[in-house]
């Protein structure tokens, strides 16, 4: 896996990204896995889709569930839970190091991976050094794959993939705050405050979430939530969810983008497929957009 400019090669070959958010929940389990079969299925469902890979969002995924995407040939980020970890204590990054260490190192092998992002969303900086020292960290641990250093969340190094989180449901606006990146110079959207951005340098441009539009008739949830208003209508679903993918796809600046969600998780009800796996609409009518030529693979 390597960057070059602003395409992602694997390989030596250059893919554009189309991804799915995976938190790799179950309901009767939760953090377990019912089956083997039930993880092997979820990598299937993707695919029906048309995405070719996942977010593997906050957590270290089953050894088993990499064994299979290494099988179906499907690309995957690894990540880490670090969701409420308090980065203003010294030891943190001892804790931490430790802990990502041992991922690495144990899903090294995986040919699957294509890439690590261990932390998501931080916006802080209590403890200087802590987010740079633990991407370096990785680069060491690992110098063969893409690391982004918090994904969606300030960008305090040059990561070699750089990202963002945009979750703008209206579609006029979603594509225009990345057209910015087809100016000279660019013009990067990024999440927070740009002035606390490490620069954009060029490298390949990836919208790590987007979407996450609410779906969830006949579901009297009140603690039920996704981004945006609800559509009224399957087809005002659909249609919202072409254009906003299209506008990605097709923007030749844009190396790829992952998806808000896979499938519903108990009150987050913005997934594709039902908490039960169950489809929330015929999949082949994904598959039909997501696998549309990108403008960067032209």
């Amino acid at each position: 896996m390597e960057a070059r400019g602003r395409r992602i090669y694997v390989n030596s070959r250059p893919i554009f990204l189309r991804l799915v958010l995976d938190q790799g929940f179950y309901p009767d389990g939760i953090y377990t896995a019912p089956t083997e079969e039930a993880l092997k299925k979820d990598i299937e469902i993707s695919l029906s889709l048309g995405f070719d890979g996942a977010r593997l969002h906050q957590r270290v995924f089953e050894q088993r569930f990499l064994y299979w995407a290494d099988r179906l040939g499907y690309l995957v980020w690894g990540e880490y839970a670090d969701w409420g970890l308090d980065i203003s204590r010294p030891d943190s990054f001892l804790i931490f190091a430790r802990e990502w260490a041992e991922a690495v190192e144990r899903d090294f092998s995986h040919p699957s991976l294509i890439g690590w992002c261990p932390f998501n969303e931080k916006w802080e900086q209590a403890f200087p050094g802590l987010i740079e020292g633990i991407f370096r960290l990785t680069k060491r641990l690992d110098p063969t794959r893409l690391v982004i250093d918090a994904s969606g969340g300030y960008h305090y190094v040059s990561p070699d993939v750089y990202d963002s989180h945009n979750y703008e449901q209206n579609v006029a606006q979603f594509k225009e705050a990345f057209d910015g990146l087809l100016q000279t110079p660019p013009v990067v959207f990024v999440n927070g405050e740009p002035a606390r951005h490490v620069p954009y340098a060029g490298q390949p441009y990836f919208v790590s979430e987007y979407g996450g539009i609410w779906w969830n008739p006949g579901q009297k949830d009140e603690k039920a939530w996704g981004y945006g208003a609800r559509p009224k209508t399957e087809e005002e679903f659909l249609e919202r969810y072409r254009k906003l993918t299209e506008a990605l796809l097709f923007n030749p600046a844009v190396a790829g983008f992952c998806y808000t969600q896979l499938y519903d998780i108990e009150q987050e009800v913005n997934g594709l497929y039902a908490f039960d796996r169950k489809p929330k609409f015929n999949p082949a009518i994904f598959y039909r957009i997501n696998q549309q030529k990108a403008a960067m693979e032209r």
